[in-house]
């Protein structure tokens, strides 16, 4: 596969999770996670890291029912799948990293709103950049370099807005 295409869709999921991370709303922000998802999971596979596009598959997916549905029982069911096809597709230590961040950004979109589900997300991205740089791959240590500040400063944004009663 040649490395500039691998390398355009990573930089694509990029372009949309700059959108996700920067919106204030909940509902938009699960939906173009559904998009980015999806085109990272390729962009990981393409690069040999299995279980990162795994679970970016299954995080795609989990985007997109957190739309409709919320709650800690939706985050059980997604973190048992996500458990178990990162289990099958095991085969190094490095494995264990983007289970760990795909688990964190899970209990964030089903458990969590506003604040606290942007900050929850940001430690998921500081995970995944873990990954990235372990990996070796630019696009996503752009993309979670980026989406952290994104969601830094989202997340300041919505401090600063005044409480509604």
């Amino acid at each position: 596969m040649d490395p500039i295409f691998v390398q355009a869709l990573g930089l694509a999921a990029l372009a949309i999770n700059l959108f996700s991370f920067s919106t204030v709303n909940d509902r938009r922000l699960r939906a173009l996670l559904f998009g980015s998802c999806s085109l990272f999971a390729i962009h990981y596979a393409l690069l040999g890291a299995a279980v990162a596009g795994v679970n970016l598959v299954i995080n795609a997916v989990r985007a997109f029912v957190s739309l409709r549905f919320t709650g800690f029982g939706w985050f059980v069911l997604f973190a048992a799948l996500q458990t178990v096809m990162s289990a099958v597709l095991y085969a190094t230590p490095l494995d264990i990293v983007p289970w760990v961040a795909s688990l964190i950004t899970g209990f964030a979109l089903f458990c969590l709103s506003g604040i606290k589900l942007r900050i929850a997300m940001l430690l998921g991205t500081l995970t995944w950049m873990i990954n990235s740089v372990l990996v070796g791959s630019w696009g996503g240590m752009l993309n979670d370099a980026i989406n952290g500040t994104a969601l830094l400063l989202t997340i300041w944004r919505l401090h600063r807005q005044p409480a509604v009663s």
